[in-house]
């Protein structure tokens, strides 16, 4: 019998804030009956598992603007709560150059009980919320809360500290990428280091474009979390500023 863990949790469930944070790279736990997916226990603590720092900022975010956050509970190794259904990354063989065993020939069957445990209650979940928000007359916004590697095995170096990713402009995006631009210990840009148009995909576009929402996607290098509460501290306070202006 597979185990099954909860696929997501949910910070401030009742909140009427506007703001959705969600962060689909936030763990990089596989359910133990996986064993790893075949993998060396020591790629569960790099990108290719989670994206470091995230999870901590994102429920710091949601704990200091007192919105409603929804944490992915497993690796994006597992499946990757940030691709759309049919997409083929949804759950790869292979991640920066990386085998990954667990995942390769997978079934038809194996990768549907993933996507039916995992990646739809987590999408079912944040669709109630934004019709909860609706009915109360409240349009919401998504904000996605991410993470990147300076560098890809074979790659070039990336030199932003953070990127805000949109497939359409929108007020939302407008704004953090404006506030976070003013700060002078950072460098940030429009659609880095993954330029969102080209791809058509991530939490905040389903549950934010596709419905016509203002939404956003924040990618920040994990470098800024070497010291772990001081990069959470730092960038939660940023992000709430550009927001709450």
């Amino acid at each position: 019998m597979q185990e099954q863990c909860n696929p997501y949790s949910v910070i401030n469930k009742n909140s009427s804030n506007a703001i959705i944070l969600t962060c689909e790279h936030a763990s990089s736990y596989i359910p133990k009956s996986y064993n790893n997916l075949g993998l060396n226990e020591k790629y569960l603590d790099t990108h290719i598992a989670r994206d470091k720092g995230c999870r901590q900022l994102t429920i710091a975010l949601a704990q200091k603007l007192g919105c409603t956050a929804f944490v992915a509970n497993c690796s994006r190794l597992f499946i990757d709560y940030n691709r759309r259904e049919n997409e083929p990354s949804l759950i790869l063989d292979e991640s920066d150059k990386i085998l990954i065993p667990g995942n390769n020939n997978l079934s038809k069957e194996e990768r549907n009980y993933r996507i039916k445990n995992y990646h739809t209650p987590y999408y079912q979940a944040i669709f109630a919320k934004i019709d909860e928000l609706k009915k109360k007359g409240i349009t919401p916004k998504i904000l996605s809360i991410h993470g990147y590697t300076p560098q890809l095995r074979g790659g070039t170096y990336r030199p932003w500290h953070a990127g805000v990713l949109f497939v359409e402009e929108n007020n939302l995006s407008k704004k953090i990428l404006n506030e976070l631009k003013l700060k002078k210990d950072i460098i940030v840009d429009a659609n880095v280091p993954y330029d969102m148009r080209q791809y058509n995909t991530g939490s905040s576009t389903i549950c934010g474009k596709d419905l016509n929402l203002e939404n956003a996607t924040i990618e920040i290098r994990d470098t800024e979390f070497e010291n772990l509460n001081q990069g959470v501290e730092k960038w939660c306070s940023y992000i709430a500023e550009a927001i709450l202006k």
